[in-house]
């Protein structure tokens, strides 16, 4: 896998490699309880607002508390969980790699800071407005 463009900030944005959506969002996570599906709808609202073609991919790293199950019914939303991804690295490997959009971009769901989705719109607009390599 080459990644071409690569955006880090707390959420994070890269070139995509399928090109089906303009942008993937990768969330992985580990026990995040029902923080995932609040941090989920925040971002889908946010760039629903921008009118911003997208799908979500929430990756479970070894998570055991059940919070996948709280994603059930979110447009444009895909869980994957796999026995063999244990961890962060993993789930955010597996998420790259089932990932089509123009962009992708990364969020930690995890941390104990709440998510900012107009951030993470922000890192894909200054993204296409540059073509930057980091942002």
């Amino acid at each position: 896998m080459t990644v071409a463009n690569l955006i880090a900030v707390p959420p994070v944005v890269i070139s995509g490699f399928g090109q089906t959506v303009e942008f993937s969002v990768v969330i992985p996570f580990h026990n995040p309880g029902a923080n995932l599906r609040r941090s989920v709808e925040r971002i889908t609202d946010a760039l629903y607002a921008q009118g911003i073609s997208f799908e979500v991919l929430a990756v479970s790293g070894g998570s055991t508390d059940g919070s996948e199950r709280t994603l059930a019914g979110l447009s444009r939303t895909s869980v994957i969980v796999q026995d063999d991804i244990l961890d962060r690295g993993a789930a955010l490997q597996a998420g790259f790699g089932y990932a089509s959009g123009a962009w992708i971009g990364f969020v930690d769901v995890d941390a104990d800071v709440e998510v900012d989705p107009y951030e993470l719109v922000e890192c894909l607009h200054r993204a296409r407005e540059e073509a930057s390599v980091l942002v």
